[in-house]
This record gives C-alpha cells, structure tokens and sequence, in this order.
C-alpha cells in the first residue's frame, strides 16, 4: 500500500473520528450513565413539600432521550443547503462549532440543574449531525480513489461504533459515569481538536471545480488528497465534463428525487437497503431487555450488550478488509439474507426460552450466539454498505440531497420502529421481530436483487446507465431527464432532445 494511500486513510479515520463522535459518544455515555441522569431530572424537578412525581421525571427523562431522533429529520432536511451552498468543509465547521456550543449549554444545564437547557443542547447537536455524516460520506466519496472508495467508506460506521464504546466506557460509573458535567466537559477537548484539523484540510475538488469553478484549487486539493499523479489530469477532464452538464441544470432540490426517474430509483435503491437495518436499532438500544425478557440472568445480559457493541466495530474493522475484493451487490444480498436468518433464530431461540420450561440452558445460549452473530453480519457488511448506497447511485450535485431526503426518512422509520418494538414485544413476545422486520426485509431484497446495479470499481456514470438499464430493461423508448454528461460516455445508447430529455434505447 502506497505511503499516499495510507495518509488519506488516515484523514478519513480522523474525520470519521471527528463526525462521529457527538452521535456515537453523547448518546452511548448516556445510556450507561442512565441512572445519574434520572437522578439529575429528579433532583432538577423536585420542589420543596412537593412529592416526586415519576410521570413527570419519565416524560423528561424521555424527552431528553428521544429528542435525538426528531432533531436529526429536521437537519437532514436544511443539510444540502449547507453542503451544497457553501461547501463540505464549511458544513463541517458548522457542524463542529454548534456542537461545541451546544457541549457547552448542556454543561451549564446541568450545573444549574436546567432539564430543558440539557434537551436543548442534546437537539442542537442532533440537529448538525446529519450535516456531519453529509460532508464525511461526500468527502470520501468525492476524494477517494476507486479502488479504495468501498473500504474508505467503512471507516463512517467504524467510527461511529469506536465512538459508541468510548461513550459506554467513560459513562461507566468506574469512570466518569458519577458525574454529568464532567463527562459532557471532557467531549470539549476533542471537539476542539476537530475544528483546528478541519481548518486545515481544503475543500473537496469536485466541489471546487463543478460548484466553484476553480480549476487551480481543485487541482491543488486533489493534489493534496491523492498525490501528484498523471492521471490527475485525466480526472480534472471528468470533473470539467460533469461540470458543464451542470451549467444546463438548476441546483439539486427535494423535487427532484421525486420527478426525475433515475434518482426516484436511486432512492428507492437506497431506502430499500437502509429499510434492512431497522432491526438493529431497538436491539440496539434495548437488548438488555430482550434478554432479561428471554430469561438470561441479568449479568449475562448486560454483558452479552456491551460485547455486541465491541463486535459490531471489530466486524466492521474486518469488513473493510473486503468490500474492496468482492461484489458490492452480492454482498448486500448476501448478509442481507443472512441477518435475516440470525434474526429469525434469535426470535425463536428466545421465544423457546421464554416460554418452555427445560432442565437444559442450550436454549438461552443459542439465543445469546444468535445475537452477536447478527452483530457480526451487520456490522461487517449491512450497517456500513447501506449508508453509501444513496450516494454511489446519483451524479455530484445530487448527493447531498438525496443523503439528506434519505437519512431523515430512515430516523422516522427508526423512531416508528422503536416505538412500536417494545409494546409489541410485551405482546408477542420476540417473534415480533419476525412480522415488524424479516417480512419487510424479505421484499426489500427481492427489489434489491433486481434493481440494484453493481457499484464495485465503476464510475458514477457507469453506475447510473447500468441502474437505468436494470429498470428499464424490455422498453422500447423512455424518457429519462439524465443531468450527466451521458453523451460523452456512450452516445450510441442515448439521443438528446430539443427539450433537454435524453432518450434511452
């Protein structure tokens, strides 16, 4: 591996660091601090010759949890004004300086004993990281060479699940877990580390030469990600190509993704694939309970939670290794497949040790292995392919967009799901899991395996004509408003209109 290569592996880990940490460290630190943090909303509630109120103390304390996931749909939703706007790098420096604000408000929340201050804080980091996980996917995307493009795509999800078990381990009671304050003020320290190495990393040259149009310092920061290079200049050819298809378009809106045929699929590609790792979610946050429902001890529970965390970053570590050598397609379908089956086998293996009495542990076991072997195949394919899934299947300037419709889409999927996880649960028991997750996932894998295009080493271009190709195969004439510049690359597929259509054969 070449020395250059190495060092913008380097960066992307460093940004993959940078972004998610505010999502991976605030969110896991307080999941193992969850009883000082009820204490805080009791003692921050509680009034003189007033009894507690635990309805109250569970409505804040649900409040300050779920917020989260509302604030995240409406940043995705101003997100490509930001990235798409002013550039990747100054998304990035909102992104870094809101949060650290927002460290800050909830540091003097909870001195001064303020729940709302510590909700506001939480919803104005949550409102930026879907702007963080924007510009980390569109820098990889827009820097990375394509042999390296799958592998350096992994670094977001391991990242992300570096960040969860630093939260889970500093929020231990051992560690930092008795005090809130400190906990929220030591993030300070890395927050600002983060924005001093921001500011020192240049803009992407895609962005630069296709949304700026400054050739010299689009050449300078390729230089700067891949290296002095021959075929540089042959790159800055595509760049200036699919620039001036973009002098012919408009900037990239929410409209778009619904009334343009190739990035309809490209989102529904995309929401397919993100609709596979629902499931994950609730366990996620709530195994514990699973587990304890399913008659495991409570040790061994959380024990088997934390290690399904550790898992999931190993197996994303190893699936970097691979994603590279193999078909991106059959992988997906593959592990999707997989996952599934885990999941069915954990339901079932709960189910049987929930409710058949037996001499025998076998079945509790057979449950524990069932779930971090799901970990396992989520984590080493399935969470990290489906987030760069939206962004391989559309030109530059849709993107941002299509990542921003999609995320905020996937945290209302999210946060229906969770909800309706646990009640039914209560109800059903663990084959819940079955009708809420494997049946839906079972037709989002029969669309993926026909639509899906292979995205592994080919270009932007080649990815949308083969995607076009699955979706229109059997018609004779289509219209399709294709912004790319498609007549340079394969004139004998495609006729232009007078009115700007491209008309496939």
């Amino acid at each position: 591996m070449r020395w250059q290569t190495i060092r913008l592996i380097s960066i992307y880990a460093a940004l993959s660091a940078i972004t998610n940490f505010p999502s991976g460290f605030t969110n896991s630190s307080v999941n193992t601090a969850v009883e000082k943090l009820h204490k805080f909303i009791a003692t921050s509630l509680r009034q003189p010759g007033v009894p507690d109120d635990e309805n109250t103390i569970a409505l804040f304390q649900s409040a300050t949890l779920n917020c989260w996931f509302v604030a995240q749909i409406f940043g995705a939703i101003m997100t490509p004004m930001i990235s798409d706007g002013y550039g990747r790098k100054f998304g990035y420096i909102v992104c870094v300086t809101t949060t650290i604000f927002a460290t800050f408000v909830q540091y003097f929340s909870i001195c001064f004993y303020m729940p709302w201050g510590l909700i506001l804080g939480r919803s104005l980091t949550a409102l930026v990281s879907p702007l963080g996980d924007a510009c980390l996917l569109l820098y990889v995307q827009e820097t990375s060479p394509l042999e390296i493009r799958g592998m350096s795509s992994f670094l977001c999800e391991i990242g992300y699940g570096t960040m969860c078990v630093l939260g889970m381990v500093l929020g231990m009671k051992s560690v930092l877990g008795e005090s809130l304050s400190r906990l929220l003020l030591l993030s300070l320290i890395p927050l600002f580390c983060s924005l001093c190495f921001i500011v020192r990393i240049p803009e992407t040259p895609k962005f630069l030469m296709i949304m700026r149009n400054d050739r010299e310092k689009a050449l300078k920061s390729l230089e700067f990600f891949q290296g002095e290079s021959s075929d540089n200049a042959y790159i800055m050819s595509e760049y200036q190509a699919e620039k001036m298809t973009d002098k012919l378009s408009q900037d990239s809106t929410f409209v778009d993704l619904l009334s343009k045929w190739h990035l309809r699929q490209a989102m529904r590609l995309a929401l397919a694939t993100l609709s596979l790792t629902l499931s994950f979610y609730p366990i996620l946050q709530s195994s514990t309970y699973f587990l304890l429902e399913s008659g495991v001890s409570v040790d061994m529970a959380q024990i088997c939670s934390t290690m399904a965390q550790v898992v999931l970053t190993l197996s994303s570590i190893c699936g970097a290794s691979i994603i590279d050598r193999f078909s991106r397609r059959k992988l997906l379908i593959t592990f999707g497949i997989l996952s599934n089956v885990l999941l069915v086998a954990f339901s079932f293996f709960s189910h049987l040790s929930a409710t058949v009495v037996s001499p025998y542990s076998w079945p509790k076991y057979a449950c524990l292995a069932s779930l971090l072997a799901y970990c396992i195949s989520f984590g080493m394919v399935l969470g990290p392919l489906s987030w760069f899934v939206a962004p391989e299947l559309v030109s530059q300037r849709h993107r941002c967009t299509i990542f921003s419709a999609c995320f905020a889409i996937h945290n209302l999927l999210i946060a229906l799901t969770d909800f309706a996880t646990i009640p039914l649960f209560r109800i059903f028991g663990s084959m819940c899991f079955v009708f809420l997750f494997v049946v839906p996932s079972f037709f989002c894998l029969c669309y993926i395996y026909l639509f899906m295009p292979e995205t592994l080493g080919k270009s932007t271009l080649d990815i949308i004509h083969e995607m076009i190709d699955r979706g229109l195969h059997g018609s004779e004439h289509h219209l399709v408003n294709l912004d790319t510049p498609t007549l340079q690359i394969r004139p004998r597929m495609f006729s232009s209109n007078s009115d700007g259509h491209l008309r496939i054969y």
